[in-house]
């Protein structure tokens, strides 16, 4: 069933070329009118495109110029919390001059109330501030210091924070949870958003679809997919994936996210275009289990990566791969009918990953245990866990 709205917080090819029209929609119950679940995200109104998602490109798009600017410090520059607040904020349409395009869009009004509440990243902006100052000084980091760690495989340097965590990482994947599952989650795809009083007969003033084609549509954003997606993807087409599209092809092989995301997302779809609430609700709940399981899985890939390089003595390699774990397993709070607990999410992100979340201190039984954890509460992951 539908989700409603939840902010609590709890921790510190076959493209469719049909030509419907609004009248279509309306009596979408009478059989003759249903259509059939294409084999591709593409959908149609006398003749021209009903999908569209311009203002989640564009977060997507200031997630990417955002991490590229943090980035910059790995050649030892300062940074400026200012900037990424105005990056955040997206100051006067450009984000204060930082962005390469311009927008009417933001982030920080999209990003969950409780992180807002708790300034989540203004003080991450804050900390990579200082940490980049130590860096541009020459400070390497070390335990309870922020600044500069090598990446021993490439000789590179990351910014990391007292902890050891990785800027870029704790911004990136932060916002991916954040902005991006955050509003799939609590809101999209929330009765406020696609439920049986959303308008979905008219199409809105000015546009080719629905309101409630359009809510589900943005949805679809944010996983941020290509329209024909599938498992199986060409290795010659990995440059047109992005954040969590990317990362469900990468545990595709063993999990089969592609097609069960893409045919859910599909489906739900078709489902609005024929008026049927209950086949939209199933595709929902789908939706909820397998994106949450994607995020389960990639803690585990990378909590694996991280004991390998702990193994080899990589310091570096480790904490960039911890901070990639660290980002997933918080990104399972955003779900607000997660499997998980948030005990559990406490427990592996500021226990297992080191006393304090001080990554300085994880051991190898730890983060085993943090991989127990996800392992046994999502037993699908059991038999690829050591694969992933």
């Amino acid at each position: 069933m539908l989700r409603t709205a939840l902010f609590k917080f709890v921790l510190p090819a076959l493209a469719i070329s049909l030509i419907i029209s609004s009248c279509d929609i309306l009596d979408s119950n009478d059989d003759d009118s249903s259509i059939q679940a294409p084999d591709t995200y593409e959908f149609t109104r006398n003749g021209e495109s009903t999908v569209a998602y311009p203002g989640q490109n564009d977060r997507l798009d200031m997630v990417e110029e955002m991490k590229a600017y943090i980035a910059t410090s790995h050649d030892g520059e300062t940074i400026s919390k200012q900037v990424l607040n105005d990056m955040f904020e997206n100051t006067n349409g450009d984000g204060g001059g930082h962005f390469t395009f311009e927008s009417q869009k933001q982030l920080k009004n999209k990003t969950f109330g409780p992180d807002l509440d708790d300034n989540l990243f203004e003080n991450i902006f804050a900390d990579a501030e200082a940490a980049s100052e130590n860096g541009s000084a020459g400070i390497r980091a070390n335990n309870g210091r922020a600044g500069l760690l090598e990446r021993e495989g490439s000789g590179n340097d990351i910014l990391v924070d007292a902890k050891g965590r990785e800027f870029t990482q704790l911004v990136e994947k932060g916002l991916m949870g954040a902005v991006f599952y955050h509003q799939i989650f609590n809101v999209y795809l929330t009765d406020q958003k696609i439920g049986p009083d959303v308008e979905n007969s008219e199409t809105e003033e000015g546009a080719n679809y629905t309101t409630k084609e359009h809510h589900f549509d943005e949805a679809f954003g944010y996983f941020n997919a290509p329209a024909d997606f599938e498992s199986d993807w060409s290795d010659s087409r990995t440059d047109e994936l992005r954040f969590w599209s990317k990362y469900s092809n990468g545990s595709d092989e063993f999990l089969g996210f592609n097609d069960a995301i893409m045919e859910a997302f599909i489906k739900g779809r078709t489902a609005i275009v024929n008026d049927n609430q209950n086949e939209l609700n199933e595709q929902v709940d789908v939706l909820y289990e397998e994106l949450e399981l994607l995020s389960a899985a990639t803690a585990v890939h990378y909590i694996n990566s991280t004991l390998s390089h702990l193994n080899n003595g990589d310091t570096g390699e480790a904490f960039h791969a911890l901070s990639e774990a660290w980002a997933f397993v918080n990104a399972l709070k955003y779900n607000p009918n997660r499997k998980i607990t948030h005990e559990q999410i406490d427990q592996i992100l500021n226990t297992d990953f080191g006393e304090n979340g001080n990554f300085w201190k994880a051991e190898p039984k730890d983060l085993n245990n943090a991989k127990d954890t996800l392992v046994d509460t999502y037993p699908a992951l059991e038999d690829v866990e050591g694969e992933l």
